[in-house]
């Protein structure tokens, strides 16, 4: 994993005194592009998104399964995107070519637009093999930062991939961790670095050359209509509280549960059971085994308290347990 090492801005993705994102409510001069990214670490939250965007743009209920088929929610690892955009097929291609082609393509996608869109983007915000961010800079407008308490996204990738917590919460510490890299017949999307999930985390709020603005599930659930519409405002969009509380009404999610039930959701795995399975913050507290729970703290600590996932309290307290064993930190390895 080689994260980017850009000379640090002053985003609004710093964390400040006025709460975990430190964000502005207003929206950032463009980079030069109008690719909005909407970014996340996966089971973080960027469905809703998506959904609550789309109905905020038509005003009517979501088809969850035209999403991913629209331009507004495409995804930048799309193997179709990449291939179409720039005419190349891609299971002909090192992962390295596709990684240096992957800009291009989103440059193409770009030049289509004369306005803000979102594009979905799993990724890590990595140097790829060129030498460049993963994402194009130069087809850039902002990118909106959708994170979870990783308690909570650990049950809900384990129910997404139907692997076992215990491995999920390991692949959350790896740097390795990748998506989409099998090596048997190529699948709808290409190879996408994660790394751990506090690496992930980092790389765009810290390491990003254009501005981020962070939007928390918790947040999300909390306090829909003024999260949503602040991020709305941020990437460009002209959204105001009315439009956007309509929009959140219309993808509850126990419509898009009742829909999924209905209808099938064409981004849900074959062999996962439901992908809209609670929908609530902090799960984790009666579900995620104790320990693994510990163990994810432990592994990601600094980046939860920054994130105000922990407080100053759980910190002092690994602290003091860690200072009983040799080498511990408390902090992510």
């Amino acid at each position: 994993m080689a994260p980017l090492r850009w000379p640090r801005h002053d985003h609004s993705h710093h964390p400040t005194a006025s709460g975990p994102d430190g964000a502005s409510p207003g929206s950032p001069a463009s980079s030069g592009g109008n690719t909005v990214w909407l970014a996340s670490y996966p089971k973080s939250g960027n469905t809703w998104f998506r959904a609550v965007f789309t109905a905020w743009q038509t005003g009517e209920a979501v088809d969850l399964n035209q999403l991913g088929t629209k331009d507004t929610s495409s995804i930048a690892s799309s193997r179709m995107r990449i291939e179409e955009g720039l005419g190349v097929v891609s299971s002909l291609l090192t992962a390295d070519e596709v990684e240096q082609l992957r800009p291009r393509a989103d440059e193409v996608a770009d030049a289509g637009f004369h306005a803000p869109h979102l594009c979905k983007v799993h990724d890590a915000l990595f140097t790829g093999a060129g030498g460049e961010p993963i994402v194009s800079v130069a087809a850039t407008r902002c990118a909106l930062y959708v994170v979870r308490d990783p308690r909570d996204v650990a049950l809900s990738y384990a129910n997404h991939n139907q692997w076992d917590v215990a491995r999920v919460v390991a692949e959350m510490a790896d740097e390795r961790h990748t998506m989409a890299r099998s090596t048997k017949a190529p699948s709808n999307q290409v190879p996408q670095r994660l790394g751990t999930w506090s690496e992930h985390v980092t790389s765009w709020l810290d390491d990003a050359p254009f501005a981020v603005h962070v939007v928390r599930y918790e947040d999300c659930i909390a306090n829909p209509v003024a999260t949503f519409t602040t991020a709305l405002r941020f990437a460009g969009f002209d959204a105001d509280e009315a439009s956007v509380a309509a929009a959140v009404d219309l993808t509850r999610f126990d419509r898009l549960a009742a829909q999924e039930a209905t209808d099938g959701f064409r981004e849900r795995p074959t062999n996962t059971g439901r992908f809209f399975r609670r929908g609530e913050a902090g799960g984790w507290r009666d579900e995620l085994d104790p320990d693994l729970a510990a163990t994810i703290v432990g592994d990601h600590a600094s980046v939860m308290h920054r994130l105000g996932y922990l407080d100053d309290t759980d910190i002092a307290g690994l602290d003091s347990t860690s200072s009983n064993v040799p080498g511990g930190s408390g902090s992510p390895r």
